[in-house]
């Protein structure tokens, strides 16, 4: 996948000592401080450094690590730029936020997961109307049970697929439906990795855990961009 930029924010504090005194007499000591300089509370790029630390938790399915760090981020960088950072962030946040309802359902003594879903929830209606950049994946003119990958949807060649699991392939993060406003020359794209974004119209969330799969993101305004060796 592309590198993405993150900068993290470090807090600085002044150190002061503060006024001693004596028994006998009190003895004024001067005081001494540090100027400090306090870093913006938003950035406009990421440094590659901060970034790997996201991705790095993403990949080993740490959503105690990631799920924060990514809302943590998304706080952070307030205007999109070049290089569609904060529309990866969106669905990063997601796509954690599915990870972490998943694994508290999965163990035998199921974990609370309603503020889970409440963050989700939240999240979802914060982001809707807003430009998604999904991960690159690999592009398929036909699909026949396959995962993480980009399908096209059958009679509709308006629109592409994608269904988004966890490394096992055991657990389903997202059903992604990405509908276009033109016809897909699926030709085009055909067995290449694809960057593939949109706008999110509305999700669709699973009422029954038993299958564990937790939403369905339906996005319009489609686009989809070949990865270049300079992205990786």
């Amino acid at each position: 996948m592309s590198k993405f930029f993150i900068f993290t924010i470090l807090l600085c504090f002044s150190v002061a000592t503060g006024d001693t005194q004596n028994r006998r007499a009190p003895v004024k000591t001067p005081i001494k401080t540090i100027e400090t300089k306090l870093l913006p509370a938003t950035v406009a790029e990421f440094s590659e450094a901060e970034w790997k630390i996201l991705t790095d938790a993403l990949q080993a399915e740490d959503w105690k690590t990631s799920v924060p760090l990514a809302s943590q981020y998304l706080g952070k960088l307030k205007i999109e730029n070049e290089k569609k950072q904060l529309a990866q962030l969106r669905y990063f946040y997601l796509y954690a936020l599915a990870g972490k309802i998943l694994a508290a359902s999965s163990v035998k003594i199921p974990i609370e997961t309603d503020s889970m879903w409440n963050e989700l929830d939240a999240a979802v209606g914060s982001f809707v109307g807003t430009e998604f950049v999904l991960p690159p994946r690999r592009f398929m003119p036909e699909c026949k049970a396959v995962l993480n990958y980009i399908c096209a949807v059958k009679d509709n060649d308006r629109a592409v697929r994608v269904t988004a699991t966890n490394k096992a392939g055991t657990m389903i993060h997202s059903f992604d439906y990405v509908t276009f406003d033109e016809k897909i020359f699926s030709g085009e794209f055909a067995d290449k990795e694809i960057f593939l974004g949109g706008k999110l119209k509305r999700a669709e969330f699973n009422q029954d855990m038993s299958k564990l799969w937790v939403m369905r993101l339906i996005f319009e305004k489609g686009f989809a961009r070949v990865v270049v060796a300079g992205d990786k």
